[in-house]
């Protein structure tokens, strides 16, 4: 069992974006000492969900000030990227940090339609372009060569440079989407098991990756919200502003508030969050982060 951390790069009211980016980079220099496995960087556009256009340009500063903490990106949106180019970025970003990246792929949410539009890419062809993006990487990072063709991309006998320290099966890491869990399984690669969605369908996701992997070994990484104090009340008065944010955005409720209700018990179960104090007999402060 692993331990990450993972950050959406919301943005509060009364919270300043310099403010925020410092506040992640004090962060991660502690976790890198403390032997935390990696970092994981969404991505977002234009809109207030999240103030992080460009996760491989961050890792790379994030790099330079740690040592051995992996860089993840959860997730690279590949339909807005020109494979090329995300190839050549991610080699470059690899061999700096001296193998550590972890280039999380995925097809961006089908929740932020606004986000395709501006990138003038339909919206129903993430999926498909996705699925082609992964195999030209899977190319690039292996052979370092690319002989493509496909609907959306075609390629003829590229070199790819810097080759990446990583293989192909280590550097990826294939969100599950609607098809990837079989591909990720197939190619050896992690997968990411998004927070939302329902136990059963996360159980389901990596029963589809296993099946998939056969012999071959794999890890899976679950995300959850996990935030400790020295007490409950403590713990629930300063993520409530968080738990409204997401009750809104995850399942569409106006939330009241109240965290002595049972609807506040039932958030927390549908957000799959862990909200509590460091007290082991409360059951409260236990999360997998990332598992083999």
């Amino acid at each position: 069992m692993r331990f990450s951390l993972f950050y959406n790069f919301d943005i509060l009211p009364g919270k300043a974006v310099p403010e925020l980016y410092q506040e992640i980079e004090a962060q991660v220099v502690v976790a890198d000492a403390l032997g935390f496995d990696a970092i994981w960087f969404a991505e977002h556009h234009f809109d207030l969900y999240g103030r992080m256009p460009d996760p491989l340009l961050y890792l790379a500063r994030m790099s330079a000030m740690t040592r051995q903490i992996g860089l993840g990106t959860a997730i690279i949106e590949a339909p807005y990227y020109n494979p090329l180019r995300l190839a050549e970025d991610a080699g470059l970003l690899d061999t700096l940090s001296g193998g550590r990246l972890r280039l999380g792929v995925g097809s961006g949410g089908a929740n932020k339609p606004t986000e395709f539009a501006h990138f003038h890419v339909p919206i129903e062809q993430k999926s498909a372009r996705t699925i082609e993006v992964i195999e030209i990487l899977r190319q690039a990072f292996d052979t370092g060569r690319i002989d493509f063709e496909g609907e959306y991309y075609q390629y003829k006998d590229l070199a790819i440079h810097p080759r990446p320290v990583q293989n192909a099966h280590q550097l990826l890491w294939l969100a599950a989407g609607k098809g990837t869990p079989e591909v990720a399984g197939q190619m050896g690669c992690p997968i990411l098991v998004p927070r939302v969605g329902s136990v059963l369908r996360h159980q389901h996701i990596i029963s589809r990756y296993q099946e998939a992997l056969g012999e071959k070994s794999g890890v899976v990484s679950v995300l959850r919200f996990v935030y400790v104090a020295d007490t409950e009340r403590e713990a629930r008065e300063q993520t409530r502003r968080t738990i409204t944010r997401y009750a809104k955005y995850d399942c569409d409720i106006d939330w009241d508030g109240r965290t002595d209700t049972q609807e506040y018990v039932d958030l927390l179960h549908r957000l799959h969050a862990v909200i509590g104090t460091p007290d082991p007999d409360d059951g409260t402060c236990c999360a997998v982060v990332e598992t083999r």
